[in-house]
């Protein structure tokens, strides 16, 4: 078991070099359309010039910014909904056809809504990135209820536990798991909303600075653009990991990931 979940770190830096070789190997031979794709190095001069400038500080803040705050927001939200849904029956039955009818939405339909009901774009970008994590923290928090054995929630009760104790005690903790499950899957759908709502609304941001390069025909200013995306964002994703390794160090499964 412990071979089994051995880390090897090595393998993760040659995965890199290979998705670098591969990459810059399609652009040489101009293999389909990869020829029009800027090369390794080519994107390598444009970080160097961009994240060098202040452009990029303000870039990547603002875009953090505003995913965290959506994030929270989200979570703040969709994490005592979930639990509350997942926990009452009658609450389910009032809540859940609301959400079901509202999630298949993608998050990009709502930016008309949001620049509607925000006058101010940065409220409006944090609203779509909002309706982007708050659904999968909301499901996966009903989920890691509902998967919580009945037999603790008997064994509470014949122990003369209130239901102040038993939500405490047996319907929080029994979902911690999902629940961080749901918040990486929330922070990572958060940075693809972000991208389109900075695209369409923003007025800065890494999204923003994307389009604007796409348009002044920049083109390894996007390549850089999507790398730093994912650096931050794996960066975020991490950090939940290991909080929830934390959180929930009975769960070896979250260890693994």
């Amino acid at each position: 078991m412990a071979a089994a979940q051995r880390s090897y770190p090595a393998l993760r830096v040659i995965s890199l070099l290979l998705l670098v070789l591969i990459w810059a190997g399609l652009v040489h031979f101009s293999v389909y359309r990869f020829g029009y794709i800027p090369g390794p190095l080519s994107v390598l001069r444009s970080g160097i010039d961009y994240l060098s400038s202040i452009d990029f500080l303000f870039d990547a803040t603002s875009s953090t910014y505003r995913v965290i705050a959506a994030w929270a927001a989200s979570a703040l939200i969709g994490i005592p909904l979930g639990l509350l849904i997942g926990w009452k029956r009658w609450f389910s039955d009032l809540t859940f056809p609301v959400i079901e009818l509202l999630r298949p939405i993608p998050p990009i339909a709502w930016i008309p809504a949001g620049i509607l009901f925000f006058p101010q774009i940065e409220l409006s970008v944090v609203f779509i990135c909002f309706i982007g994590s708050f659904f999968p923290i909301v499901l996966n928090t009903i989920s890691g209820v509902k998967n919580i054995d009945r037999t603790y929630f008997r064994a509470a009760s014949c122990l003369g536990a209130s239901d102040r104790r038993i939500f405490r005690d047996v319907v929080v903790r029994g979902a911690v798991p999902s629940i961080m499950i749901g918040l990486a899957v929330g922070m990572g759908i958060n940075w693809m909303a972000l991208v389109a709502a900075e695209m369409i609304a923003g007025e800065h941001g890494l999204g923003y600075m994307i389009w604007e390069a796409y348009s002044l025909a920049q083109y390894p200013r996007i390549i850089v653009g999507m790398f730093v995306i994912g650096i931050i964002g794996a960066a975020m994703s991490a950090g939940i990991r290991y909080f929830g390794r934390k959180a929930v160090p009975w769960q070896k499964a979250l260890s693994r990931s």
